[in-house]
């Protein structure tokens, strides 16, 4: 069987890359479906002419990065630039980018996911929503709205579009309560909550192979647009040098912490599984956190409709940093490893039979 994936495939962020790998893989290992990451156009019209030019490389767009070099400095901006270089050597290693969805012939299936493929804060795209493409087994796997709440696809004039995106769907599988509620209200359908794909593939055969770090350390993981507000950072700093160790962030630059590290999405793996402690405000740093055991401390911000749901899926709503960062309180208990990998192994079995589910439709 031929199966297409649409997804996020063309940003430059680790967990979005290594969700779309390991969704990749459990299609091929598990169920013995050659798979490929199928290319779209991507709507930007919700966030302005200026705005969108950012994700092109095109004459418009030198203004956004001369604006981007100023503002964030030199470092940051070679940061990226190596960053970048690595995410397309390890897409064209893992054979992550296909055809576009247009070229490609009828295929036997299409899985539309993971990650935040139905937020809406860019734009309405199709193929997100599964439009025209080209197979009759179209079904979401651990699809989100993201930040994109009801009231807001209504705001934005956007119901029947979404509505029947969803309600052409085989079925629908959705990574948190917030997609869940929007899908099941607007379609009228039973939605299954599953696993992000990180979660289901659970990179063990990458992680028995990670060398070890000969260095004890603090992990932040963490967008370099955050966790830059002195009296945050000051905090993790204060706290790592408390317990005689060094922060660490790889993958974003921080110009504050004592090292920062460029990694590819599995080098990113090694540095969580032998990090001291993770502090994070991202989703896919907290399941890192998760699948590698680490203890960890979470930062909710704008994404609380995921984070908060994925730590109450796994009963870790005490790793939530307050306003007071009060680091020393949460990482003042140990996590139950065994409880949280006994409940991966139930949600993990409930997502592959969705997913095989579908295959066999």
């Amino acid at each position: 069987m031929k199966f297409g994936i649409i997804t996020h495939y063309d940003v430059h962020n680790h967990g979005a890359i290594l969700q779309m790998n390991a969704l990749k893989k459990v299609l091929e290992q598990r169920f013995n479906i050659a798979a490929d990451i199928l290319q779209y156009t991507k709507n930007y019209d919700f966030m302005g002419c200026d705005k969108k030019y950012k994700y092109e490389f095109s004459i418009k767009s030198i203004k956004q990065y001369i604006y981007y070099l100023r503002s964030r400095g030199v470092r940051l901006f070679l940061f990226n630039v190596k960053k970048k270089i690595i995410f397309e050597r390890f897409k064209k290693d893992e054979k992550l980018t296909g055809d576009f969805y247009s070229k490609s012939k009828t295929l036997d299936g299409i899985v539309i996911g993971s990650d935040e493929v139905f937020a809406l804060h860019t734009g309405p795209t199709p193929a997100l929503f599964g439009y025209a493409l080209p197979s009759d087994k179209v079904f979401s796997y651990a699809g989100s709205f993201g930040p994109t709440t009801l009231e807001e696809i209504n705001s934005l004039h956007c119901t029947e579009f979404v509505r029947g995106g969803l309600s052409g769907l085989k079925g629908i599988g959705m990574r948190d309560l917030n997609s869940i509620h929007i899908s099941e209200t607007l379609t009228g359908r039973k939605a299954l909550l599953t696993v992000d794909p990180v979660i289901l593939y659970g990179y063990e055969k990458e992680l028995s192979r990670c060398k070890p770090i000969n260095k004890k350390y603090v992990l932040v993981y963490a967008y370099e647009t955050r966790m830059n507000n002195k009296e945050e950072y000051q905090h993790i700093i204060d706290f790592a040098h408390k317990k005689g160790l060094k922060v660490v962030c790889p993958g974003f630059y921080h110009k504050w912490a004592d090292k920062n590290v460029n990694v590819s999405p599995t080098e990113l793996l090694r540095w969580f599984k032998y990090s001291e402690y993770v502090i994070t405000d991202t989703f896919h740093g907290a399941v890192l956190s998760m699948i590698t055991g680490r203890e960890m401390a979470v930062k909710i911000r704008d994404n609380a409709n995921k984070l908060k749901n994925l730590l109450s899926e796994y009963n870790l709503e005490h790793r939530v940093i307050d306003d007071n960062w009060n680091l020393s309180e949460v990482f003042s208990a140990k996590l139950d490893i065994t409880k949280i990998n006994n409940e991966i192994a139930a949600r993990k079995k409930t997502s592959m039979e969705y997913l095989k589910s579908m295959i066999e439709l």
